[in-house]
């Protein structure tokens, strides 16, 4: 069952601003609230002349329990999403999200388990050291997933969740080893928010190589695509980074097949700089990549409400 919140037309952004019980949550999980007309213009939705009509937002909560349980709730929900687009690949991918209590730990997928039967209960919880933790799932992880995401979460205390997966589009674009470019409006989401990892090195088994691929991430962009490997998108909320991961792919297959129609007489048109910044700004700003993934997350828990337990 879900935890009672309040909602609220503030965004909190992966449980920013929450008031525990007993204790503040670590600010290295908190981001400023932003308030209702902030939210509103982000997401720039239209209601009514009096304000009733309101648009969902991320809920807020009075305990650590019940801002666990929700961000649990949408992790597991991400994972059937990923399934449900095809993002499976026998044991490779992960997605990882930061406990809202102890920022150090993180919640990850168990190894060998498919994304299509993912839920809540079997989530685990990982310290900073690889450490299977008590209090999720005592399952064996992924071990190039911790070198990646343990990197990224040191590196980058402004993300709380990254994802990773061997998407089929996302695949065969990265072995050009450069970025999308801005050709189309969805390609805007990403600009000057996409880094590329120019360099293969093998099988992610070692701290230094994920630390190598947080570095290429760098201080500001939400996403990276790795050289003859896929992609990793980030975000302030899981459902941030799981948008990011099927607009990213979305954005690979549209890239491939624009250029393969190139040709005399049909020569690509680049979308202009003032455009394109206004653009990724009003398009792929957190609170909209929040409200995008909530359709997927309606979806799957409707298909099978089980996820949640």
């Amino acid at each position: 069952m879900a935890p009672s919140a309040t909602m609220t037309e503030t965004t909190m952004h992966q449980l920013s601003n929450v008031k525990l019980a007993t204790k503040e949550v670590p600010p290295a999980v908190e981001a400023a609230p932003t308030d209702s007309s902030s939210w509103a213009q982000d997401v720039h939705f239209l209601g009514d002349k009096d304000g009733k009509v309101k648009l969902r937002s991320p809920p807020s909560f009075h305990n650590v329990e019940d801002t666990r349980t929700y961000m649990k709730q949408h992790l597991a929900a991400a994972f059937r999403v990923f399934a449900k687009q095809g993002f499976d690949e026998g044991v490779a991918g992960h997605i990882s999200l930061r406990d809202p209590e102890n920022p150090e730990h993180f919640w990850i997928n168990p190894l060998s388990t498919h994304f299509s039967q993912i839920r809540v209960s079997d989530l685990v919880l990982v310290s900073e050291n690889g450490e299977v933790l008590p209090g999720g799932a005592q399952s064996a992880i992924n071990g190039p997933a911790f070198a990646i995401h343990s990197a990224i979460h040191r590196a980058r205390p402004d993300l709380n969740a990254a994802c990773h997966a061997h998407s089929v589009y996302g695949k065969a674009f990265s072995c050009f080893g450069r970025p999308i470019e801005m050709l189309y409006q969805d390609a805007l989401r990403f600009y000057n928010d996409l880094a590329v990892y120019p360099r293969y090195g093998g099988t992610v088994l070692t701290a230094e190589e994920g630390e190598r691929i947080a570095k290429a991430l760098g201080p500001t962009c939400r996403s990276v695509i790795l050289q003859n490997h896929g992609m990793i998108t980030c975000g302030r909320t899981v459902d941030e980074a799981a948008f990011l991961f099927i607009a990213l792919d979305r954005c690979c297959h549209a890239q491939m097949l624009a250029n393969a129609a190139t040709c005399p007489g049909f020569e690509k048109k680049y979308i202009a700089k003032e455009e394109a910044e206004f653009t990724h700004k009003k398009s792929g700003n957190s609170n909209k990549m929040w409200l995008a993934f909530q359709p997927y997350y309606d979806q799957v828990v409707a298909e099978d409400p089980r996820v949640l337990e």
